[in-house]
């Protein structure tokens, strides 16, 4: 017969053990829980053009049930301009083994594509993915890498700008030599020109210092300043808009924020719903889609938009059935 002590001792043991194993399930399932899908969102710089794609993209994901600080978690950085930081923001997160990398315009892409083919990433904000050596299909990426691209018809818009000024013949395009997709767009433009009878004049910069003295130095010699999509250009708008308007040069810019903030009109995309578009495919990804079936999205409608205020100071009047078409700002910015 078993004595009380042994029973005593053996209950003891086994109460012991129950609550060990009930400890170690309840840390299991708590582990569990602080388990949440991790994003990475780098982004070049921040400016009213690439902060409205952030906003999509958050948005988008919101809306479809996943919200930062509750069932995923969002990490935003920014390289404030500085193209080799945006190789270090890549680099912490893949070290921090995030999910999903979500990056916000050319530079950023392409670092967060270098540091790691295994980390499922999306961009937005890049104008050639292809130049850009992202993805060599547009409609099956091969590899970790998709998003949408913000390339817009330079076309169009050397076409507004001969509306609102017939007698355009030179147009200035100042950009950074640093960024693949502004490079592109000015060979687009060159192109186009030449089939309107356009000639292209390149004012290519390095840094916001360099902009002013640049626009200055060849103010006198264009009839037209066409800003491309283009980062560091975006981020100058006040500087921008106060050499041309010195020098009396209408400013076509490619997208609505710049008219906001200066330039006089635009064909251009609508950043934010390129975001929506690329946090969607964050989505799919969460739901188990995989990159190669997630084609790069390219958007096709444009958006007309006039900056009154810009007109007056110009002197010009805006044909009529271009307004009629526009939507129209008004404030001074």
């Amino acid at each position: 017969m078993v004595g009380k002590k042994h029973l005593t001792s053996l209950s003891r043991c086994l109460g012991f053990i129950l609550l060990l194993i009930i400890s170690l399930s309840l840390n299991g399932c708590s582990s569990q829980k602080e388990e949440v899908f991790s994003i990475g969102i780098s982004q070049i710089i921040e400016n009213p053009v690439l902060d409205l794609a952030r906003e999509g993209f958050i948005d988008a994901l919101k809306e479809k049930g996943y919200e930062d600080g509750k069932n995923i978690k969002i990490d935003t950085q920014f390289a404030q301009g500085d193209i080799a930081l945006t190789t270090t923001i890549a680099q912490n997160f893949v070290s921090q083994k995030k999910d999903l990398i979500f990056a916000i315009s050319t530079p950023s892409a392409q670092s967060a594509f270098q540091s790691t083919k295994e980390i499922p990433i999306l961009f937005t904000a890049v104008t050639d993915p292809v130049s850009a050596g992202l993805v060599k299909n547009l409609d099956s990426p091969e590899g970790n890498i998709t998003g949408t691209t913000d390339l817009v018809p330079v076309d169009k818009q050397l076409e507004l700008g001969k509306k609102i000024f017939p007698n355009v013949k030179k147009v200035g395009i100042p950009y950074n030599t640093s960024e693949v997709n502004s490079q592109v767009q000015v060979e687009l433009a060159k192109e186009a020109a030449e089939k309107q009878g356009l000639e292209i004049v390149d004012i290519p910069v390095t840094n916001s210092s360099e902009i002013e003295p640049a626009l200055r130095a060849k103010a006198q010699e264009i009839d037209l300043l066409f800003l491309p999509s283009d980062n560091l250009i975006a981020s100058s708008m006040s500087i921008i808009t106060k050499v041309a308007l010195d020098n009396k040069v209408g400013t076509i810019g490619v997208d609505e924020p710049m008219v906001k903030n200066g330039a006089l009109a635009c064909e251009g995309l609508d950043y934010y719903k390129l975001g929506y578009e690329t946090g969607l495919m964050a989505v799919d990804i969460m739901n188990g889609k995989e990159i190669k079936d997630i084609s790069v999205f390219r958007p096709k409608d444009t958006q007309l938009t006039i900056n009154q205020n810009i007109a007056n100071k110009l002197g010009i009047n805006i044909p009529k059935e271009i307004l009629e078409e526009a939507i129209i700002v008004e404030g001074e910015k």
